[in-house]
């Protein structure tokens, strides 16, 4: 085995131990040989994984390695969504996979473009590639390193601002005014209640006491809703999606994926589920209603519907009940 060969070899031991995920970080270095000479190309996205690379490399040859990886973090510039949702794809590519979305007024780092894609990094942590139309810089900055104290709770349709505002989306209160990080503001009396019937406004302050019922209310917004892969929002929505908006909206927030959010909380049994408990089943989750009943973002349905694990039940899928992981309480 050559010093090419070694150091390829060394690298890719290097990804699996530093960048095993690459949802949350970049790895793409590669090693090149020319006249003898080993050359470190690509690109990584922090300066500790730049010196993991080149470490790995220098411990299994005594060839001398040219340093030619870019470092995103050294691109970096903050922006913000200037669109009521852009989805993020696996690619700089539109055909490519969309894996998450990002909301209107999303604080957002972007890295390296791509033609007319550019790399982001999402307020979830998630690494993807968004159209560069699609990204501004912010005006109306909410509290620097801090999310919003404010969020959409629900879909506000087209008014002052020309386009719908989904859940989720951050803002703050000023005075009689609602901001967002485009700098764009809407009147606060706009979503004020009009009745003493309507106890809900449309933009609520983040809650210091959370409830499952309030993540439980959010989740009901969306029964109906179309499945779709990566989906944020009521024009289509999938299984980690409709945690997270719930979650969102009462002021606590998510990692992106199932497989990520099965790590919060603590665990609890089946037999005591409380509205607003996590339900893990393989690559899929859903909030449990309290007792047998849970909704859920459902592709075997295509929308978002209510399920039980009652087997006397009419919505009862036996499916998903013998394939039960465990529950995770957050609140």
């Amino acid at each position: 085995m050559d010093d090419h060969q070694r150091a390829r070899l060394a690298l890719q031991r290097c990804r699996t131990k530093h960048a095993p995920d690459s949802r949350v970080s970049v790895f793409d270095a590669k090693v090149e040989s020319d006249a003898n000479q080993l050359f470190l190309r690509g690109s990584v996205s922090t300066p500790e994984l730049e010196t993991h690379a080149r470490n790995a490399i220098e411990q299994v040859t005594d060839e001398s390695v040219t340093n030619e990886l870019s470092v995103l973090a050294n691109e970096r510039t903050e922006r913000t969504i200037d669109a009521s949702v852009a989805p993020v794809r696996g690619d700089s590519d539109a055909d490519a996979e969309q894996v998450t979305q990002v909301l209107y007024g999303a604080a957002v780092t972007a890295f390296d473009r791509d033609g007319d894609w550019v790399r982001i990094r999402t307020p979830d942590d998630y690494l993807g590639w968004v159209e560069a139309a699609v990204l501004t810089t912010p005006q109306g900055e909410i509290d620097p390193g801090k999310r919003a104290d404010a969020v959409v709770a629900h879909e506000i349709a087209p008014d002052e601002l020309g386009r719908p505002i989904y859940a989720g989306t951050e803002c703050r209160m000023d005075g009689s005014e609602v901001v967002f990080r485009t700098g764009a503001t809407i009147a606060r009396s706009n979503f004020e209640s009009k009745s003493e019937l309507e106890p809900d406004h449309a933009v609520r302050q983040s809650p210091e006491n959370p409830t499952g019922e309030g993540v439980v209310e959010v989740a009901r917004q969306f029964f109906g809703t179309e499945y779709d892969w990566g989906g944020m929002t009521t024009d289509g929505i999938d299984c980690s999606g409709l945690a997270w908006i719930s979650y969102r909206v009462n002021g606590i927030v998510l990692p992106r994926d199932a497989d990520q959010q099965r790590t919060m909380g603590e665990t609890v049994s089946r037999d005591e589920l409380l509205p607003g408990d996590l339900l893990f089943f393989p690559g899929h989750v859903a909030i449990s209603l309290g007792g047998d009943e849970y909704i859920h973002a459902y592709g075997g349905d295509d929308a978002v519907v209510i399920n039980s694990f009652d087997d006397g039940h009419d919505d009862y899928l036996a499916d998903l009940d013998e394939k039960f992981e465990l529950a995770r309480r957050l609140i």
